[in-house]
């Protein structure tokens, strides 16, 4: 999964980030992302302007990845996150 936005509130932000963390990420049971990186995006400039911040969330399947992103938890906290930036992109890409 991969979330490209700029930041337009970043207090709002980092609260917004523990429990969409909680709900994408999960804990050590296995449930959520396996890999997570976040940081400063480096546009090359090939279509319309990417946002300033990239994460990126690696799920074992795209069905995991789906059902993080639609799962309750997310949902009740992922308006937080559309407030507090200018979403730019969301999507999930099979790994090979």
């Amino acid at each position: 999964m991969i979330i490209n936005y700029d930041v337009t509130d970043a207090a709002r932000l980092k609260a917004y980030r523990r429990p969409a963390g909680a709900a994408l990420v999960g804990d050590e049971s296995g449930k959520g992302a396996a890999r997570v990186s976040t940081g400063d995006t480096v546009d090359l400039g090939e279509a319309p302007a990417a946002g300033t911040t990239t994460v990126v969330l690696e799920f074992e399947s795209v069905e995991a990845a789906q059902a993080a992103y639609d799962s309750d938890e997310y949902q009740a906290v992922i308006g937080e996150r559309i407030e507090s930036t200018v979403p730019k992109f969301a999507v999930i890409v099979p790994t090979l």
